[in-house]
């Protein structure tokens, strides 16, 4: 499985970033049947300049989400603290 993050800062968030991000998300969970742990994630609190989510995918689906996070500040991350992530769409990582 592999993980990105995507920092998004506030001007990124007034040109509605994080709206694209999760509505090509959407799209991608559906064409794709709904995978387990395909999974969008927001940081439980918020960062002083901007926004944090996270991007769960299993391996197979990589190329598919690193093609759409080309358009985003993402970069691939180790694990992160699931405990200080909220899931917003997919399936939970286990």
């Amino acid at each position: 499985m592999k993980w990105f993050h995507i920092h998004f800062k506030e001007e990124d968030l007034s040109s509605s970033s994080d709206e694209r991000l999760i509505k090509e998300f959407i799209n991608l969970t559906h064409l794709l049947h709904h995978p387990d742990e395909l999974g969008l994630y927001q940081l439980k609190f918020r960062v002083e300049d901007g926004q944090v989510m996270y991007l769960s995918t299993p391996d197979v689906y990589a190329y598919k989400i690193k093609s759409i996070l080309a358009h985003f500040p993402a970069t691939e991350v180790s694990n992160p603290n699931l405990k200080v992530l909220k899931l917003i769409i997919g399936k939970s990582v286990k």
